[in-house]
């Protein structure tokens, strides 16, 4: 083993051990810089003599990996960390025999065939439950193998199965009348306002604060959830006068643009958010689900019917790429098929 690979081995073994005793990230990434730079001025070898080199056990193996992959992708999203961790996990009860590092190809396609077989919701697994779970694996192994833990992605060799494209459900103008008609005050009428003109994942939204809000021209400046790129979101007329009315009734001094109602005043989660539009969904006597994604997604759909262009579409959303906004906006809707329709006909 070389000098570097020893460098990064021992590296990777205190970091796993003290992440046990230090539970701040900043610590721990401090840690990781000291040693590196201490070890920057030293050549190391390993001793292959004595003593006798270390055997783990399987879940000691698969322990140690599972919390140093915890600790290099620390500053990934929480909801992302558990998405692979949750994968991870479902192989590891799956096949017992192995550590995760001593798993191949046929390893992944016959536990992916076993997963695939497993019932959804709805009876029949879904294609994207499926892809997810292949791409979470699929990006712990790249990890190893860039981590020179392994020298290729097993996972690689399988294929993603083909997603058939449902038409993107929003709401209708009519819909969204008796979703305001059914707030039963200014917070949440506010918190419908300004979902419908952003366009905004619930995420980004509960992380506003008020300096980020310009309320006079309706900007607000926030830094993606996925990416992490800055961009700017747009209060509408509606969206800045019910907002402002709501401002008006606010007795804290949260600096969140939607803090909790009752004390300890702070920042409002994802689920309290949901909950509210949930509430309201319920009021409205409408027969679709009432909740933030929606909302983008309407968003979405209404610049499209406008004539609003696939790169517009995915600056105002926030999209990683055109590719994914092409995904779900490039198709004609019946709204734009009915406006061709009627500029030809005869």
């Amino acid at each position: 083993m070389g000098t570097q690979a020893v460098k990064a081995e021992i590296i990777n073994n205190v970091m796993v051990a003290m992440s046990y005793y230090i539970q701040q990230q900043t610590i721990l990434s401090m840690l990781e810089q000291v040693m590196q730079q201490e070890l920057v001025r030293v050549n190391m070898e390993e001793i292959t003599t004595l003593p006798a080199e270390r055997q783990d056990s399987i879940a000691e193996r698969n322990k140690y990996l599972i919390q140093l992959f915890m600790i290099k992708k620390r500053n990934l999203k929480r909801g992302t960390l558990e998405g692979y961790l949750g994968a991870i996990k479902r192989l590891i009860t799956v096949i017992t025999n192995k550590s995760l590092d001593q798993m191949d190809e046929t390893d992944m396609e016959w536990y992916l065939s076993r997963y695939e077989q497993r019932e959804g919701l709805h009876g029949k697994l879904e294609a994207t439950t499926y892809n997810n779970e292949r791409r979470f694996l699929s990006a712990f192994y790249t990890w190893m193998r860039k981590a020179k833990f392994i020298a290729d992605n097993p996972v690689e060799g399988t294929e993603p199965k083909k997603v058939t494209l449902k038409p993107i459900d929003y709401y209708s103008p009519e819909e969204i009348i008796k979703i305001r008609d059914a707030c039963r005050n200014v917070r949440e009428r506010a918190i419908i306002e300004v979902f419908r003109s952003t366009g905004a994942r619930v995420g980004e939204i509960a992380e506003i604060t008020m300096e980020q809000v310009n309320l006079e021209t309706g900007d607000v400046w926030i830094q993606g959830e996925k990416g992490g790129k800055y961009r700017t979101l747009y209060l509408d007329d509606d969206a800045r006068h019910y907002y402002r009315l709501y401002l008006d009734t606010r007795e804290d001094d949260c600096p969140y643009m939607f803090p909790r109602s009752r004390r300890p005043y702070g920042k409002m989660t994802t689920c309290a958010f949901r909950g509210i539009m949930k509430d309201i969904g319920g009021r409205a006597g409408i027969t679709s689900r009432v909740y933030p994604h929606k909302m983008r997604k309407t968003l979405g759909m209404n610049l499209k019917n406008k004539g609003v262009d696939i790169g517009t579409i995915q600056e105002v959303l926030g999209h990683a790429s055109p590719a994914v906004t092409s995904q779900y906006y490039a198709q004609s809707t019946p709204h734009t098929l009915r406006s061709v329709r009627e500029r030809v006909a005869v």
